[in-house]
């Protein structure tokens, strides 16, 4: 790894201190402040190991943590966790403003006691390609931008900051200029890198950082890789009202790539001859892996676009792979849709406290790797006149729907059909489940079927019954 000579960067920006206009007691002290952040992805994993001190001369349960912005560069947060480090114990993160989440503590401290928490978070959006454009056979470079220091309503006694997934890499100090009167601390510390264990390596500073520290800066670093992105993803598993042993499932991509575009026009030739798609080392998507799992094994799987069935797919060391017709370059867009049977007893049990009452576990995601998701819609079709009870999902989602729609040998309102929809997700999301709770009596079972054999009875019956007439036309003797 190289670390280069800065290189100055002006972008315009509003800075913005929503941290400043919350009253937040000065009671705590980060005697150390340990700040990681991931940059093997198309988005930004950043963890905080805080080791925090109470000041103050009462308990405290409640600590406030603020994003590491301050200048209003971080512009989605998908998902932020935190949890104790010598114990297995989650802690609640509300969200009290954008950025700002307070902390409620297991237990409160006592005055001049310490406690150690660990604050994982991941925010999407915040990678851009530099230049944006290229030609086929060039190396990509993304430049993300962030503050230096820790964003901290608290006094930090030591900081240290580490960049990990980097090859290669230099700092580039971001000059913001703009209308509104520039907020950054001045006579911030000087924090200098230094190259460690692969990592790129910041402190640790033992020099007090007050409050609200800001230091813009930007990091220059190699990714030679896509930064694959689905617009919408419409997910849908249709839950079988039989005693079938498959369970139906469909989902619709839009998806794009936010790399660098391409400078020139594509030719085919260049990009065989350059075996780009074989390296799978580029920063064209050329490719779409689905993981196997115990439960998701793809039975009768089939792979469409909008032009028709696609022939371009396999199954390689437990992995689906799908390629689509055309290498997706920086700006390309690409419309698909992937269906696949599953076995029921993977996704569907009976609750035995409850009679006629049925549990699904459906995992959130069925990801690509590495990839982000701007609008997930995730629909559940229940049998027709089956009864909706509840839902939990360990990822709190935007809005809840609960409708009809019909669908085959549907005989009254049609399925019912239950959507989740949740914004700012990502691949590792795909790990968590998402539960659903509804009723449905055999009773509702047998009454569909005696409706349709009623209806084929009736159909049957009148064309008997039409048979009959005679509708011909003879010739009269004259």
């Amino acid at each position: 790894m190289k670390v280069n000579s800065l290189i100055s960067i002006f972008t315009a920006f509003f800075l913005v201190g929503v941290c400043q206009c919350i009253d937040i007691k000065t009671t705590w002290e980060n005697v150390n402040y340990i700040r990681s952040v991931d940059l093997s992805r198309s988005y930004v994993k950043e963890s905080c190991l805080i080791e925090a001190k109470n000041t103050g001369d009462k308990p405290q349960d409640e600590y406030y943590f603020t994003i590491n912005d301050g200048f209003d560069i971080v512009p989605n947060v998908s998902v932020i966790s935190v949890s104790m480090v010598d114990q297995p114990v989650a802690i609640d993160a509300i969200k009290v403003e954008h950025g700002v989440y307070k902390l409620k503590l297991p237990a409160p401290v006592a005055p001049n006691s310490k406690v150690d928490f660990k604050i994982r978070y991941v925010y999407i959006d915040s990678l851009s390609p530099l230049p944006n454009k290229m030609t086929m056979d060039g190396t990509q470079h993304l430049l993300v931008k962030m503050n230096k220091f820790a964003y901290s309503p608290y006094v930090t006694k030591t900081y240290t900051m580490t960049f990990t997934g980097i090859l290669k890499g230099q700092e580039m100090e971001l000059h913001l200029a703009g209308n509104q009167e520039q907020q950054f601390t001045e006579n911030a510390p000087d924090l200098k890198p230094r190259v460690e264990n692969k990592s790129l390596v910041y402190g640790p500073l033992l020099t007090d950082l007050q409050p609200y520290t800001v230091k813009p800066m930007g990091l220059l670093y190699e990714h030679n890789r896509p930064l694959a992105k689905v617009n919408n993803l419409e997910r849908s598993v249709w839950v079988p009202a039989s005693s079938t042993n498959n369970l139906a499932i469909e989902e619709y991509y839009e998806l794009t790539n936010n790399a660098a575009e391409l400078s020139t026009g594509f030719l085919r030739v260049d990009w065989m001859q350059g075996k780009y798609e074989s390296n799978r080392n580029h920063w064209a998507l050329s490719h779409l892996q689905f993981p196997y799992t115990d439960v998701n094994q793809f039975e009768d799987y089939y792979f469409t676009d909008l032009v028709g069935m696609v022939s371009t797919h396999s199954v390689n060391l437990n992995n689906l792979f799908l390629r689509p017709r055309f290498p997706l370059f920086g700006g390309w867009n690409y419309n698909f849709t992937l269906g696949w049977n599953n076995q029921i007893k993977n996704y569907i049990h009976k609750v035995n406290e409850e009679p006629d009452t049925y549990m699904v576990k459906f995992p959130l995601l069925n990801s690509i790797k590495d990839i982000t998701y701007e609008n997930v819609s995730l629909n559940f079709y229940l049998p027709e006149s089956a009864e909706f009870v509840n839902v939990s999902s360990p990822i709190e989602f935007s809005s809840i729907e609960v409708d009809n729609e019909l669908s085959y040998l549907d005989v009254s309102k049609g399925h019912v059909k239950v959507t989740l929809k949740y914004h700012d997700l990502f691949d590792d999301l795909s790990k968590i489940d998402v539960l659903l709770m509804f009723k449905y009596t055999q009773v509702n079972y047998w009454w569909k079927v005696m409706k349709i054999s009623g209806f084929i009875f009736i159909g049957l019956t009148s064309y008997y019954l039409l048979s009959l007439i005679d509708v011909s036309i003879d010739k009269k003797d004259k």
